[in-house]
């Protein structure tokens, strides 16, 4: 039993990460002594490999924003554990933690559940318990065998992009990814994808939705008029005005797939088109292209992963097409960092580099001969503050700094950035 808020995070993060094979068999015993608390809930499931978190927290906020109390289930946490579980913009509290916490080792006798499944188990029994008219969950790790895919058909399903990410657990090809993230889909569900989704992988989701007799929604229109300006930014879809306080190019994209979301909702529950729009307006999103009007001015993101990086690279060009930038860099050792690094040297021709400690980290020689390869000179330093410190030394008060490679980088400088406020 654990008395304490640390005591119960400690116990959570003792639990294996990753399981030794793939199913459902741990979490649905856990569920099933828990009393089935997924049952009965409404969920909205999204899954995909980029912008799941900014679709999720959009359609949370639209719903919200009509009065409904929303579950609300993501992953990874950027400062506090707790972020992980909330219901509309409040996180699970400690004394709530310390119970759930309980209430879930109570039912493992016999079971060693990874650390999402025992944190998924807890969310299932809080949102039910605390009664939320609806949940928007998203999905930890590919979609087939994750935790979250135990329940039955959503009210609605949602994925978005989908790139090379965590190949070794989901598969070398965009269809072998895509085939994952599908399997979410259960019979007679209504799902829909994000515009930008890669036409190969449309392919395979179209064949999921045939065998389930589901219904998708692709967006068919593009955006209208877009100005990517501060602090937000402004289109058109649709023969709608939106204005998004989320910036990014990338954004536009997971805000048109949040408003088809929150349409094919409307058709079940009561949503109007005034709380997609205040919705949009109203979302806010740690560490995704997040800007500090200091100077230099900072901006924080979480992207994690070549795909993510190619979109932040975008961005910056868009906002920023005449600023001084300074990068700070570092990046999971599973991840394609290789093809990020090609990627950051078409934009800078320096970068100071870090790690993120006690994380799976790139080898930091390496990533340095890597861009050093690619005629970038490279500082580098292992401690995350004191990179960050060089690099504000090394901006000057009109430049920009852009410190992202990882959410857990992100999260680590976003309280040192707050200092610097």
């Amino acid at each position: 039993m654990v008395k304490s808020a640390n005591e119960a995070i400690d116990h959570i993060h003792s639990l294996s990460r990753f399981g030794k094979k793939a199913g459902l068999s741990n979490i649905t015993l856990m569920l099933e002594r828990l009393g089935n608390p997924q049952k009965g809930q409404k969920f909205v499931h999204v899954a995909g490999t980029n912008g799941k978190g900014s679709v999720s927290n959009m359609i949370k906020n639209i719903l919200t924003n009509h009065g409904y109390k929303v579950g609300y289930y993501t992953s990874p946490y950027i400062e506090f554990f707790s972020e992980r579980i909330c219901i509309n913009n409040e996180m699970i509290s400690d004394s709530d933690l310390v119970h759930y916490t309980n209430r879930v080792m109570d039912v493992c006798d016999g079971i060693n559940p990874i650390e999402f499944e025992f944190i998924t188990a807890m969310a299932f029994l809080y949102f039910k318990e605390q009664k939320c008219d609806i949940t928007v969950l998203e999905v930890g790790l590919g979609g087939r065998f994750d935790a979250t895919n135990i329940i039955d058909t959503p009210l609605l399903n949602v994925i978005t992009p989908i790139g090379f990410d965590h190949t070794a657990i989901l598969g070398d090809t965009l269809e072998k990814i895509a085939f994952e993230k599908a399997g979410t889909i259960k019979e007679n569900s209504t799902v829909v994808i994000s515009p930008d989704m890669a036409k190969e992988c449309t392919a395979v989701i179209e064949e999921r939705c045939h065998e389930t007799s589901s219904e998708l929604i692709i967006p068919k229109c593009n955006a209208k008029n877009v100005e990517y300006s501060l602090p937000c930014t402004t289109f058109e879809y649709d023969n709608e005005k939106y204005e998004l306080s989320l910036l990014g190019t990338y954004q536009v994209g997971n805000a048109i797939c949040a408003i088809e979301a929150s349409r094919a909702l409307s058709k079940k529950i009561d949503l109007s088109q005034t709380d997609i729009n205040a919705g949009l307006k109203n979302s806010f999103w740690k560490c995704r292209f997040e800007r500090f009007d200091t100077k230099p001015e900072i901006v924080l993101d979480g992207a994690h992963n070549s795909h993510g990086v190619k979109a932040l690279m975008e961005s910056i060009e868009a906002y920023y097409p005449n600023k001084k930038r300074v990068f700070l860099f570092s990046m999971l050792g599973e991840k394609d960092w290789r093809n990020s690094a090609s990627l950051i040297s078409k934009h800078t021709d320096s970068v100071i580099l870090t790690i993120v400690p006690g994380i799976r980290e790139t080898p930091a020689d390496e990533l340095k001969r890597e861009f050093e390869s690619l005629g970038v000179k490279c500082e580098y330093y292992q401690n995350p503050e004191t990179a960050f410190e060089k690099a504000k030394e090394e901006a000057g008060e009109n430049d920009v700094l852009f410190a992202f490679g990882s959410l857990y980088l992100s999260g680590c400088l976003r309280k040192y950035v707050k200092e610097f406020l």
